[in-house]
């Protein structure tokens, strides 16, 4: 019985081979991912470049405290001030500046309905507009998420790439979509 029997460079070369197949065919179906983190971006810039909305004579319908992430050790409250058109937190070091206001004039971005600027003219201190708590993918260092995502999502679909760069641009765009996404809903 003299069977071929292929040698071990062979065999190597056909793993190889048939391993480059299911990453090329992995990384054909994770485009999407890349796909999907460049239309979120170009979301997120339209957003904070179009003009914002302004609602003038807000009536505040709620104030009430909840509590944000943090340690037990060192709880945090902020307050959740509710009017007809928007909704936004507030820390305890600005509720100086909305003190018994009952109407405030609100500034929210377009696409999103991220309150950017609160301003209650009633209040001597909320006189001027300030950023409320949170939105801070807008204003802040915490921008740099979602350029890095951007950056990584083109990158994965523009350049020529091998199968595994592509899956693992995916998988890195995966991950800063979801940190991009913890930091617009925590901070």
């Amino acid at each position: 019985m003299n069977a071929y029997r292929p040698d071990a460079r062979t065999l190597a070369l056909q793993r190889r081979a048939a391993e480059y197949a299911r990453m090329a065919h992995m990384a054909h179906k994770a485009r999407w991912v890349n796909w999907a983190a460049v239309v979120f971006c170009v979301l997120i810039s339209f957003d904070w470049a179009l003009p914002l909305q302004q609602f003038p004579d807000e009536p505040v319908l709620e104030r009430r405290p909840v509590s944000v992430a943090s340690t037990l050790s060192n709880p945090q409250m902020v307050y959740r001030i509710r009017t007809p058109h928007t909704s936004f937190r507030l820390h305890p070091n600005q509720t100086y500046r909305l003190r018994d206001a009952s109407r405030l004039t609100v500034w929210r971005s377009p696409l999103l309905h991220v309150v950017r600027l609160v301003k209650a003219p009633s209040v001597p201190a909320g006189r001027e507009p300030f950023a409320p708590y949170g939105g801070n993918i807008y204003n802040s260092a915490l921008a740099v998420f979602p350029a890095l995502l951007l950056l990584v999502a083109s990158l994965g679909l523009l350049l020529p790439f091998p199968p595994e760069t592509k899956l693992n641009t995916s998988i890195v765009g995966g991950l800063l979509w979801l940190v991009t996404l913890a930091v617009m809903i925590l901070f």
